[in-house]
């Protein structure tokens, strides 16, 4: 598993509040335009999603080089594709997306 740097990185944590029957749907549909397109963006680092045990969440953890990096990805036109994606799965899913940078990661130790 890549360890996660402590530094400027870009990090941006979505979370979707979505109908346990439509988790498996959700992630599907974002990973399939991540792996399409997202990932070749300048300053694209990673994308890591976590469901929920209960069903009910779907986080998204993205990191980018730098927030320009980031910033251009929000401004390209296959942007609305993703976003189609996403409300083909359910209309009324909206992300709950916090920006911020790693200031601090603690590892297992024995």
């Amino acid at each position: 598993m890549a360890r996660i740097s402590e530094d400027n990185t870009y990090t941006q944590i979505v979370r979707f509040d979505v109908d346990p029957a439509k988790q498996d749907a959700l992630i599907s549909a974002i990973v399939k335009e991540v792996e399409r397109w997202v990932c070749r963006r300048p300053g694209f680092i990673s994308s890591t999603f976590h469901a929920s045990f209960d069903g009910k969440h779907v986080v998204n953890y993205a990191q980018w080089s730098d927030e320009a990096a980031f910033r251009s990805f929000g401004q390209d036109p296959e942007g609305e594709r993703l976003r189609a994606a996403i409300h083909a799965v359910d209309p009324s899913l909206t992300p709950h997306a916090v920006q911020c940078r790693v200031v601090r990661s603690i590892e297992h130790s024995d």
